[in-house]
């Protein structure tokens, strides 16, 4: 057995997946939602009382209900309007069950008057009493994590959970490993070394354990087999955690050995099915809808005098150079740049149409032509993506899929343009590319609804935050910060 195998095998036998809470709570959790949704039909429900006979039949529904809602997706914590469509599912599922009973005749119905009051009631509960509830119990079942890596590292994962909403997870401090070399000032208080790691989870009750890619795996695997199985606590790469947590990718902490399951057998490196068929539908939908406002937008557009329509160059799949389509909103001859937030060549229709992204409409022809699809990470100019290549790592990576009208990285931090904000939307587009499916794309579609009338925010500052690059990236600390991508 080599080095890889028998890393691989120490890994199966330490890392026994996420941290999950016990049976019977995971089990509740899946109940709450539909059970919650049932009472509250019952309660406004006329009659008497429910026949006994149909008891049974009432519990299949909500357990029915249960398996289609399920545990919250992870997408639910991090896209507001969608999350909240996802925590509703559970109490109008619960809720629809027992309508459907009432309508067949094996529960007492609801009066004409009562079931509106039941969706209000399930929903309120789905928005606020189960919010408030999981809070309670994350607090109560805090998760303590040390990092076995550098002062950089463990830093960069304190203040990211700090700066964001995510809750649950405390970084207790960091352990050091052989030929670690930091000396900088650390805000994550040191724990010890390597060589001491199972009396230090131990001591300070440490249940997670996560390894950035610097130490030596084998010593990690090695040490938490010899002293940590007996201890009530898991381990797993730095680089999974901020996937599953942070819903990106921590550019910094990876390198090539992350795309290996881009050649897994099981990988599919074509589009995958029915996407197109999903852009095609899209498109045309959207394109009814659009026709009109383009015209309008057009005769405004046409009073400032140039033309309508703004034909760019841009980087598609595969490196492939198209021309996308956009509805001007720079004054005519602007130079092509980073458009700063109050860019003063940006005209006062285009203010309006970089806010709203209505400006993107024409590109429905782009995904008509194959060019694009819906959901994507957005195509850059080719003089940027030239430089972009230069200093932003795995950043040529996002060209194996087709190039989006919306995405992921647009829909979690906006289509905000600088080097800084384009290795930022990077580590979301390199999520995305691992994690795409169908599903997601319809909830990504579903979100973007949100973005047409509110700015993307995410309250960690990726300036602020060195998951993004490594800590060589001084040539982009210079940039300025920007709020739009350049027309």
């Amino acid at each position: 057995m080599d080095d890889h195998d028998a890393a691989s095998a120490t890994a199966a036998q330490v890392h026994r997946g996420r941290l999950n809470a016990p049976g019977w709570i995971s089990a509740a959790a899946m109940l709450a939602g539909p059970l919650t949704g049932a009472v509250v039909a019952l309660a406004f429900s006329a009659g008497d009382g429910v026949p006994a006979e149909s008891s049974s039949l009432t519990l299949v529904a909500l357990l029915a209900g249960a398996l289609i809602a399920g545990r919250e997706p992870m997408w639910a914590r991090l896209l507001p309007l969608m999350g909240a469509m996802a925590r509703a599912a559970g109490p109008l599922l619960g809720g629809a069950a027992v309508l459907v009973l009432q309508a067949l005749g094996m529960l007492p119905g609801l009066g004409p008057d009562q079931a509106w009051i039941v969706v209000i009631a399930a929903v309120a509960v789905a928005l606020i009493v189960a919010p408030l509830a999981r809070v309670a119990v994350q607090r109560r079942r805090m998760v303590r994590v040390a990092v076995i890596g550098s002062v950089r590292s463990s830093d960069s994962l304190g203040r990211e959970l700090k700066l964001s909403d995510v809750s649950g997870y405390e970084v207790v401090g960091r352990i050091s490993y052989p030929g670690d070399t930091s000396d900088e000032r650390a805000e994550v208080p040191l724990l010890g070394i390597l060589e001491d790691l199972g009396e230090i989870a131990e001591r300070h009750d440490i249940s997670l354990l996560l390894m950035t890619g610097e130490p030596p795996r084998m010593a990690v695997f090695e040490e938490v087999a010899k002293s940590c199985l007996h201890l009530p606590v898991r381990l797993r790469e730095l680089s999974g955690f901020y996937e599953e947590v942070f819903g990106h990718v921590a550019v910094a902490e990876i390198n090539a050995a992350w795309f290996q399951w881009i050649v897994h057998p099981k990988y599919r490196a074509k589009a995958l099915p029915g996407e197109r068929a999903l852009d095609l539908v899209v498109a045309l939908a959207a394109g009814l809808v659009a026709l009109p406002l383009v015209g309008l937008f057009a005769l405004i557009i046409r009073r400032d005098g140039g033309s309508v329509f703004f034909k760019q160059v841009r980087i598609g799949e595969g490196g492939r150079r198209f021309t996308i389509y956009k509805l001007r909103t720079m004054r005519e001859g602007a130079d092509t740049e980073w458009a700063t937030a109050d860019d003063s060549r940006v005209t006062t229709i285009g203010r309006f149409l970089r806010k709203s992204h209505l400006d993107e409409l024409p590109q429905i022809l782009n995904v008509l032509r194959g060019e694009m699809s819906v959901v994507g990470p957005r195509p850059e100019q080719p003089e940027f993506v030239d430089r972009l290549e230069q200093v932003i790592p795995f950043y040529q990576r996002r060209h194996l899929m087709k190039p989006g009208l919306t995405g992921w990285a647009q829909v979690r931090c906006g289509y905000a343009g600088s080097d800084i904000g384009s290795a930022w939307k990077v580590c979301h587009d390199l999520y995305y590319l691992k994690h795409r499916s169908v599903l997601l794309n319809l909830v990504i579609l579903g979100e973007t609804v949100r973005t047409l009338v509110a700015d993307p925010q995410y309250t960690a500052e990726p300036a602020t935050v060195d998951f993004i690059l490594a800590p060589t990236r001084t040539a982009l600390d210079a940039a300025p910060e920007a709020a739009q991508v350049v027309s």
